[in-house]
């Protein structure tokens, strides 16, 4: 049944509302098609679902809050923001009971994410879309009113709905079905935003070449692990690498050669690092790794990273340009009680760094001599 055939046709507060709820509760099921998406489409939407980055996450108080406007909205005790992955259905939010994945198989919305248009049937029992979908049957509720709206993205893919129903037959007005439309305007909005707002916070505080941490995490970072240590907890200690000769490195094949290199080095570095360590980006070929836990057992502390660091940096990297070798100057600095800023301990492993550049200097002239 459609919507205008369920609204008082004396009803004239606003335009027709295209209603994807078609006569076909008449029709046997098993006349009806699987229904599906063309691959390319599913493809596309999935693809765009996923950029969300919104599956699996914390339920949101603004997106519960949507929920429960549709809820009141509607008039019905429950409503839920449904995302459809490709094989199951995730709740990003939900009023009026504790959501549970479902499989996509048994989801009502699957259905619904097929149209741009709003779906809606006020007894799902006799609407042959739902009428054996366990959710109606009995076998997990016995849903009747049913009303979904599509969470339609900015390149017209549909992640999901924001859908209410209830245990009751339930007669919802265009006005009503309308609001849901808006709303579900709002859910879609509010969860690209909220992915561009973490995309550009994740640009903000990573180094566009390498993808480490930039400078600025680095030292938000190490502002909090002082912070803990000053609270009585493990002293962080800071890792000065300085690659050698790479300013030759790029004058004889070339920056591209020498991004390619700085990358390389990168990767191997982060193969050596533990869970506990962070690797960043401060500016050029200056790298830093913040250490959360200097001591251990041994070869688990600073001083067993740093020789499976020089160790590691004694291989040669595989480049387009061929093989091509090169080391680093380690410098280190464990943090002190009450005596250290988090600059000053930077300060202090540089120092170490360029203390370490010396003595290899030196000792690669006498060798040489």
């Amino acid at each position: 049944m459609t919507a205008l055939a369920q609204a008082d046709p004396d009803d004239s507060t606003g335009p027709a509302l295209p209603v994807a709820a078609l006569p076909v509760a008449s029709l046997p099921v098993a006349s009806l098609p699987v229904a599906s998406l063309p691959v390319a489409k599913e493809t596309a939407r999935l693809s765009a679902l996923h950029r969300l980055d919104a599956l699996d996450q914390p339920r949101s108080r603004e997106l519960n809050a949507l929920a429960r406007l549709a809820a009141y909205v509607c008039g019905t005790p429950t409503a839920a923001v449904n995302l459809i992955d490709a094989d199951r259905q995730w709740s990003a939010a939900a009023y009026g009971y504790d959501p549970a994945e479902v499989a996509r198989t048994d989801s009502m919305c699957a259905t619904s994410i097929l149209t741009l248009d709003v779906s809606y049937t006020k007894d799902a029992t006799r609407d042959a879309r739902w009428s054996q979908n366990p959710h109606v049957t009995g076998e997990f509720d016995r849903i009747r009113l049913y009303a979904a709206a599509p969470l339609i993205l900015t390149g017209g893919e549909v992640a999901g709905t924001i859908c209410a129903f209830s245990d009751e037959e339930l007669e919802l007005s265009r006005v009503q079905l309308e609001r849901l439309r808006d709303i579900a305007e709002h859910v879609a909005l509010l969860l690209e935003l909220r992915n561009e707002t973490k995309r550009l916070g994740h640009a903000a505080t990573r180094d566009v070449m390498t993808g480490l941490p930039n400078r600025v995490l680095f030292e938000e970072s190490l502002r909090l692990a002082m912070a803990k240590h000053q609270r009585g907890e493990a002293a962080p200690a800071v890792i000065f690498l300085d690659l050698d000769g790479f300013k030759s490195i790029n004058d004889t094949y070339g920056h591209a050669v020498g991004d390619e290199l700085l990358r390389a080095f990168c990767d191997r570095t982060l193969e050596m690092l533990r869970a506990s360590d962070l690797l960043a980006r401060l500016a050029g070929d200056e790298l830093v790794i913040l250490c959360g836990e200097p001591t251990g057992e041994e070869g688990s502390g600073v001083d067993g990273l740093v020789s499976r660091l020089r160790e590691a940096f004694q291989v040669p990297y595989d480049l387009s340009c061929g093989p091509l070798k090169i080391g680093a100057s380690i410098g280190v600095a464990i943090a002190e009680v009450g005596s250290d800023a988090p600059e000053f301990l930077v300060a202090r492993a540089d120092n170490a760094m360029y203390l370490d550049k010396r003595s290899r200097k030196e000792r690669a002239t006498a060798s040489q001599a």
